[in-house]
């Protein structure tokens, strides 16, 4: 099989395990994406040799190129341009989140993915503690599930891009850092929800007005249940992990309190001291879907889990843009 990079931006090394589990997994073109990008910064990508073809624009690779999928890494305004231009040609897509920056363009991709295939990178489905918590709710460990704390919370870093400056070019808070909690909401509960209301301050960093520095999210669904999301770049510096998730389920039956950097994985049903849950390795999420393209079982993020987390988290950013509560029947 072979497969190109347009760009490197964000998590573009996703492809790696792939090229690792899948014999014969070949990286055969690369090209910037945006003027941000060049050439030299895929001098150490993973599985580039001097057979890799250079290109200096995803166009120009495009049309040269035959290949079996393109991963598509690049600035959010950008992302959904190529992933679009490859669909166009019959050529599956591995793109960074959000698929979409409107909810004009995320139709416009679901209609295009028909019959191409074509999913996100929402890494978080490589988490083996969210992979315990669906099987604790598979089995039925907590009952029905009723009220729900979902958090991610960031690193800044020294310095951001100047495009999380502006809407134009940066999707926002919700789109952008919250997809991967909106993902495994409806991962792990589902996708049916009715309305979801959103608040957001950028008073950390006023400089990024485009990117929040915090916010929460409230979900409200069709038959009773409640979820929280909360996402934040307020994550101290020191602090021994870039990112802090937590989840917190309770239902009919028990809670599920699970906090990864605290080491926390934990069950709690009736009148049974606490369980700690096990936290499996689950099938690399890139490596399911190269399979899935090789006709070797279904991939892990399915089309429509990723379309629905995706218009779940753009209606979020309007929410909490406008102050409205947002329909997502």
């Amino acid at each position: 099989m072979r497969f190109a990079l347009i760009g490197y931006t964000g998590h573009w090394n996703s492809y790696v395990p792939a090229l690792k589990s899948i014999p014969g997994l070949t990286l055969a073109a690369v090209a910037p994406a945006t003027p941000e990008e060049n050439l030299a910064g895929f001098s150490r990508a993973a599985g580039i040799t001097p057979e890799t073809r250079r290109y200096p624009s995803p166009d120009k690779l495009l049309e040269a190129e035959k290949l079996d999928f393109v991963q598509v890494c690049c600035r959010t305004d950008q992302i959904p341009t190529w992933t679009l231009e490859c669909l166009k040609r019959g050529l599956p897509v591995v793109a960074e989140k959000p698929l979409a920056m409107n909810l004009e363009t995320l139709e416009v991709l679901r209609k295009a993915s028909e019959r191409t295939p074509l999913i996100p990178m929402h890494a978080q489905r490589n988490s083996g503690w969210l992979a315990s918590a669906k099987a604790a709710i598979t089995r039925g460990d907590i009952g029905r599930p009723l009220v729900s704390y979902h958090q991610k919370s960031y690193k800044w870093g020294a310095t951001r891009p100047d495009w999380y400056r502006s809407r134009c070019t940066f999707a926002g808070l919700a789109p952008y850092a919250g997809i991967h909690a909106f993902d495994w909401v409806v991962w792990l509960l589902g996708g049916n929800w009715a309305e979801v209301s959103g608040w957001e301050s950028a008073a950390a960093r006023p400089d990024f007005a485009a990117c929040a520095t915090h916010g929460g999210y409230l979900l409200r669904g069709r038959d009773g249940q409640v979820a929280e999301v909360s996402v934040d770049y307020l994550r101290p510096e020191g602090a021994r992990t870039h990112g802090d998730e937590r989840v917190r389920i309770a239902g009919t039956e028990g809670v599920l309190e699970m906090a990864p950097a605290l080491d926390l994985h934990l069950l709690l049903r009736g009148k049974r001291a606490p369980e700690t849950l096990p936290a499996p390795e689950p099938e690399d999420w890139f490596v399911s879907f190269v399979r899935s393209l090789r006709g070797e079982g279904p991939s892990i993020i399915s089309r429509a889990e990723a379309f629905r987390a995706t218009e779940i988290a753009l209606k979020a950013q309007i929410a909490a843009d406008t102050g409205k509560p947002q329909s997502l029947a």
